[in-house]
């Protein structure tokens, strides 16, 4: 009797597990999608028919690499939302999608095309092969009159050539078609691999109050495979125009899921390194003995924020916006929104982010600012000028460190960095090289010496700068060099002549400020003395 009792029991509760309603919902729309520099938070909407009681809305075709504490969920309708979890099936990483599908539709029927050249390159070859064995006339005893071979030599000699071409022509075709099959493959295992992984599935169970459509919005951190780089394209028409900024990102992303015309936020944080402020605790310095380790653990709450939304297990409520004081500035592209910590650029349009797609480009900003240009070399290091543009103001820019693109009066002339980090009241843009600007840094052998005084060697050096300007306008430059500096009393470094040049003391870097007139040219003299102990050798020279 108990035995059965206990089989009943385990059959009713076996009939409400699997009679729990289950309705899954695979055409969610993305509302918006927030790329950080590493990690996405996609905001999705999706409508479900919930009947009375108990039952699980699976929200299908998600990324595999969403954390699950970043999940919140929130719902309209006649209905309570009383769980939310987070799964991986594994079921649908081999369902094909229509592209792999095509793809294979085409290999088919390439190979259906192949198959039939293989069997007429055989069937010519056969032909070939008896028309061969059958060329021998009148038997191997019997000659052959003249009048009689011609024609059959002529016959054979045509058919053969005939065939031969034949085979020539269908051999190409093999080939292209061959060719074509292998990049076919190529793509499809590109997708294969792309595709070959699971699907993240978030499962929401609601408790109907009646029959009702529900909408549910829901939100969720993607921690890794999908990134922004910043770069730029820097142009300027000549030296007494504006310099043209064109701030732009280069958007990956490798999650499983394709983002189709989107609203698109790029924002310079990232979500998952953690809020919490380090804590210094006592630090206690004793005698050896045993001790109890009494540190605490890390105060503060496991909760923290991205945009606004609390990033913890899901819960059903809606969280509360706790943003930082923020301050909008509207652009003519982007809206960008600069708070304590970081900066966003909402882009204007949609976008389309396809999973495993090569690199998307989308421009963030559009910029024309006034600009001091300036010529600067350092012979010393390399002989070519260096044309630079100052710029001032540029906070109110939100540019973020990145390779730049240098155009100059049209033309592509190299590669730069911004990096507005490290700077200060004026950014300072590289332009690349002008090289109708030629130097010659030369050692000045007479003025080059190494003498005694008693226990101190002094050894003396002196370098000639000449500067040519061959363009066809006057220009202005700033020549570098330098001196050494001497981090110990024993050693002396005397600066004996400069030719007007200005020393930084603190660096020991030596400017010449030189405008020159086209076709002009001018030298400028640097030499100095180092005296030290003469039983002592010098380091950095």
């Amino acid at each position: 009797m108990k035995k059965t009792l206990v089989a009943m029991l385990l059959i009713l509760n076996s009939s409400l597990l699997f009679s729990q309603e289950r309705i899954r919902i695979n055409n969610t729309d993305i509302k918006e999608v927030k790329i950080y520099q590493n990690g996405a938070l996609v905001t999705r909407t999706g409508k479900a028919m919930v009947s009375t009681g108990n039952q699980e809305v699976v929200f299908d075709g998600l990324s595999p690499y969403i954390n699950p504490q970043s999940i919140t969920v929130k719902g309209l309708g006649d209905a309570t939302i009383l769980s939310v979890n987070y799964q991986q099936n594994y079921l649908t990483a081999n369902r094909k999608t229509k592209e792999q599908q095509s793809l294979e539709e085409q290999r088919d029927s390439v190979q259906y095309k192949l198959s039939q050249v293989n069997n007429k390159i055989a069937v010519l070859n056969e032909t070939v092969t008896v028309l061969q064995a059958n060329k021998s006339i009148g038997g191997n005893n019997n000659g052959v009159m003249a009048d009689e071979l011609e024609p059959v030599v002529e016959y054979f000699t045509k058919k053969m050539m005939a065939l031969k071409d034949d085979i020539l022509d269908n051999s190409l075709r093999q080939k292209k078609l061959q060719e074509q099959i292998s990049k076919i493959d190529n793509q499809l295992n590109e997708i294969n691999n792309r595709n070959n992984q699971p699907e993240g599935n978030i499962i929401v169970t609601v408790d109907g109050k009646s029959k009702t459509q529900a909408t549910f919005e829901f939100s969720y951190l993607i921690e890794s495979n999908v990134n922004w780089q910043p770069f730029y394209d820097l142009r300027v028409k000549d030296v007494k125009s504006p310099v043209e900024i064109v701030f732009k990102a280069k958007v990956n992303q490798t999650t499983g899921e394709d983002w189709k015309n989107v609203a698109l936020t790029l924002n310079t944080g990232n979500p998952s390194q953690s809020g919490d402020k380090p804590i210094l605790y006592p630090w206690v310095v004793g005698f050896l003995q045993p001790i109890v380790d009494v540190r605490g653990s890390r105060s503060g709450a496991t909760d923290y924020y991205i945009d606004g939304i609390r990033m913890r297990p899901a819960a059903p409520t809606m969280m509360e916006s706790t943003n930082a004081e923020q301050k909008v500035m509207m652009w003519d592209m982007a809206t960008v929104t600069q708070n304590q910590l970081n900066v966003a650029y909402e882009i204007p349009g949609h976008y389309s982010i396809l999973n495993g797609s090569s690199e998307t480009q989308v421009e963030i900003q559009h910029y024309t600012t006034n600009a001091n240009y300036e010529y600067v070399a350092v012979p010393k290091i390399d002989n070519d000028a260096f044309l630079t543009a100052q710029i001032t103001e540029w906070e109110n820019l939100n540019l973020s460190p990145g390779q730049a693109n240098v155009y100059f009066d049209g033309a592509y002339v190299g590669q730069s960095f911004i990096n507005p980090v490290e700077t200060n009241d004026t950014l300072t843009l590289s332009l690349g090289r002008d090289q109708r600007i030629t130097f010659k840094r030369e050692k000045v052998k007479e003025l080059t010496s190494s003498k005694l005084f008693g226990s101190n060697k002094e050894k003396s050096f002196a370098y000639e700068l000449t500067v040519r300007n061959t363009k066809k306008e006057p220009i202005t430059i700033i020549v570098e060099d330098q001196v050494p500096l001497s981090q110990e009393k024993d050693i002396e470094i005397k600066v004996s002549e400069l030719s007007g040049g200005i020393q930084f003391t603190g660096s020991g870097i030596v400017k010449w400020k030189i405008t020159l007139q086209p076709g002009e040219s001018t030298k400028k003299t640097l030499s100095y003395s180092i005296k030290y102990p003469k039983d002592k050798q010098l380091s950095g020279l």
